[in-house]
């Protein structure tokens, strides 16, 4: 599996010189990775100065991988070309196999592809991402990728894997891996599973899928694994058949095996980038003791009614209400003085004055004990901005409160069961 995330050199299948197509943006974002590449396209000499090749034979170096964005009806021969070559990884960006109904080529690509041992990503996805050397094999222009990190996200949605990658980018948040791996016609979960529980630089992952292979249910996780589960009614079980070909799996059964195998299973999409949030930069918490201090009580109220709901989770203490007038020395102040809790939730309405006047020296004088912190705060662009300094000191921050107490609590149940 390593090679697909440190590929020495990669074939460009369908690299175009055309700005806005798919093969014209894999090839730019590779070419940036500061691998060798190889376009080919018979119908290039060269593209942007790189010589482009008719056919992946017609190469003449080794090459460690391909990335293929051609029409599904000429995948195939690119395939037996791959094995020729003695290509053994390939990611199919291409769509149009079962997930449009065209089961007969995607198992015909996958009998070449075993004949000649090439394992596959994909087709119908947008591949993978490296954080720490920013390897990628995207078709998007824009994005906003995040650094190297400990988060793996495993995902059979490129649109769910852009938009968390974007959302981890601007929080901060490290990724060590990224694979969209849409129809899995061979690479499957199983496989990226074993795989990141012995890379170093994972320490958790993150998976949004549709459907399950049945060995994911006999695995015994060495690491965090929070999933977000798509197909779970009748109807988006149809629409998950229509996007990757998946007969989804039925979600009693899946949230019930879950739950025996200790997976985080989150209930919506904010629940599940809450969850790897608060992971990224806290150890896990078991005791589930909270602590709440704010200088502003309506959402401290919130977060209490929403802590009598939870089954893990239990306020050691009335909220620490600072009032408006509070600043950062007395934030720092009632932070020593709590002992009893594991997990502290820091309300903060920076918009009053005498927090955003001192607000600075929090982040100087802030020191992370062992203890779980998580920060509740709304606002505009300079909100934004303190999150961001939040972040930097090791505490994410989440802005509605139920979905940090539904995080918490799931994580203090795995916490317990670990």
């Amino acid at each position: 599996m390593d090679k697909f995330f440190n590929p020495r050199s990669v074939a460009v299948v369908g690299a175009s010189s055309k700005k806005g197509k798919i093969g014209y943006e894999i090839l730019n974002n590779v070419i940036k990775s500061d691998v060798k590449v190889y376009p080919v396209n018979p119908f290039y000499d060269n593209i942007n100065g790189m010589k482009c090749y008719g056919s992946i034979e017609d190469i003449d170096d080794e090459v460690d991988m391909a990335v293929i964005a051609i029409n599904a009806e000429n995948v195939i021969n690119a395939i037996k070309e791959c094995g020729k070559k003695g290509i053994k990884h390939v990611v199919i960006i291409s769509g149009g196999f079962k997930e449009t109904g065209n089961e007969e080529i995607e198992r015909k690509l996958i009998e070449i592809a075993r004949k000649y041992g090439i394992r596959i990503i994909g087709p119908n996805c947008i591949g993978v991402f490296n954080g720490e050397n920013k390897f990628n094999t995207f078709f998007q222009q824009n994005m906003q990728l995040p650094d190297g990190g400990k988060v793996a996200i495993l995902t059979q949605s490129g649109t769910f894997g852009i938009a968390l990658l974007e959302k981890l980018a601007a929080e901060s948040i490290g990724v060590s891996k990224f694979v969209s791996y849409g129809n899995k016609s061979d690479v499957n979960e199983v496989d990226l599973i074993r795989y990141l529980e012995n890379d170093e630089k994972t320490e958790l992952i993150g998976i949004y899928a549709e459907s399950f292979e049945k060995d994911f249910f006999n695995m015994h996780f060495k690491k965090p694994v929070i999933v977000l589960k798509g197909g779970r009614s009748e109807e988006g079980k149809k629409a998950a058949s229509l996007h990757t070909g998946a007969m989804a799996t039925n979600y009693r059964i899946f949230y019930g095996v879950s739950m025996q195998r200790n997976i985080m299973v989150a209930d919506d999409f904010t629940e599940f980038f809450s969850i790897i949030k608060i992971l990224s930069m806290n150890d896990v918490p078991k005791e589930g003791k909270i602590k709440i201090i704010t200088n502003g009580a309506g959402p401290a109220v919130m977060i209490c009614d929403f802590i009598e709901d939870a089954k893990y989770l239990k306020l050691v203490s009335p909220p620490v209400d600072l009032t408006g007038s509070a600043t950062s020395g007395d934030y720092l102040e009632a932070i020593e003085k709590e002992g009893d809790a594991d997990i502290i939730i820091l309300i903060f309405v920076f918009q009053d004055a005498p927090l955003a006047a001192t607000i600075d020296e929090f982040y100087k004088k802030f020191k992370k004990d062992g203890r779980a912190y998580i920060a509740l705060a709304t606002g505009g662009k300079f909100v934004e901005e303190q999150i961001k300094k939040l972040a930097s000191i090791g505490i994410p921050t989440i802005e509605e409160p139920r979905h940090i107490i539904t995080a918490l609590d799931k994580i203090v149940r795995y916490g317990r069961k670990r």
